[in-house]
């Protein structure tokens, strides 16, 4: 059944392949031995005592029963990467049919080489998705950052992730829910969120003996090192990815969907990104046996630049809860 019709096959449609290819199935050799057992490539969710491991299970069961996901028929995870989500999803909250979309073709490899019960990979473009009956729910984790490329201007990304929830509106059935994960810039915006210093973008706004708002010259070589570590990241890693905000997530979803629940925890983040990256720099010489060593490093600076980023609040881990109008 096409629920979706008159697509352009010109039309934009985000990461492209190749990118999505070498940020996933190249480096994802590396990955591999960083993430731990499940392979889960986003933000945990963690509480006292927690390992990587058990935060991303943690993680994994918030959207599963945020998007009321639990016992369901039909569950679509958008973007489902090396299927973490999918095994849980059918092993433990009793899915009876996991559908999986993700553009790697070595992703989808893995999760067929599994054999998990009920779950069904698809590599494909969202854009491209037809299910073959409505969705119960959806999950997106970290994946819409992808969908608008690296495009800078404000109203062109808001309408790229309006189509997205657009089309997950017409998968879903009435009162199913959207839960979404995604990095998402300072509430200021990106490029705000690149050079101002770090006091001017806590919550609280500028600190005391800032009343001015005068940048300092170590400010502005701050926001150039910022802009620098940026560009990088989005060269040699995250090629053709834009993070979204707060705003612009609410402004796509407006008359679609009522905003259930939404959150904003940078410090998953933070520990979760620490964890990836002690076990990067302790398996940095059998990475570089993988990948190579350029690459290697690529990612290790990568990911401090992010755990900068996160410990400055100038991207956050947002989650979202979202359910059909």
């Amino acid at each position: 059944m096409v629920l979706l019709a008159s697509r352009k096959p010109h039309a934009y449609k985000g990461t492209s392949p190749k990118s999505i290819r070498h940020e996933y199935d190249f480096l994802g050799d590396f990955y591999r031995l960083t993430l731990g057992p499940e392979l889960t490539y986003s933000y945990a969710m963690w509480e006292e005592g927690d390992t990587l491991e058990s935060a991303q299970l943690r993680k994994l069961d918030y959207h599963a029963e945020a998007a009321k996901a639990v016992g369901a028929a039909r569950v679509l995870d958008v973007g489902c990467g090396w299927g973490s989500l999918m095994q849980r999803l059918a092993e433990t909250h009793g899915v009876g049919h996991v559908v999986g979309i993700t553009m790697s073709p070595g992703q989808a490899a893995w999760i067929r080489d599994r054999n998990w019960p009920r779950c069904e990979v698809r590599v494909e473009n969202w854009f491209d998705h037809e299910p073959e009956a409505p969705y119960d729910a959806i999950i997106a984790i970290e994946a819409i950052e992808h969908f608008a490329g690296n495009n800078i201007w404000r109203a062109k990304r808001v309408a790229r992730y309006r189509e997205f929830f657009r089309s997950a509106h017409s998968w879903l059935r009435p009162g199913g829910r959207l839960s979404l994960q995604a990095n998402a810039w300072n509430t200021r915006g990106w490029l705000p969120s690149l050079v101002l210093p770090a006091r001017q973008l806590a919550p609280q706004g500028r600190t005391p003996g800032d009343a001015d708002g005068h940048l300092a010259l170590k400010d502005v070589y701050d926001g150039v090192q910022n802009i620098r570590e940026g560009f990088h990241a989005s060269r040699k890693v995250f090629p053709e990815c834009f993070l979204p905000t707060l705003s612009e997530l609410i402004d796509a979803s407006i008359g679609l969907y009522k905003l259930v629940d939404v959150r904003s925890d940078p410090d998953d983040g933070v520990l979760t990104v620490q964890s990836w990256l002690e076990r990067a720099e302790a398996n940095r010489q059998r990475g570089a046996e993988l990948i190579g060593a350029s690459a290697v490093s690529d990612v290790i600076r990568e990911e401090r630049t992010a755990l900068k980023f996160l410990r400055e609040q100038r991207y956050t881990v947002l989650r979202m809860v979202l359910e059909r109008a």
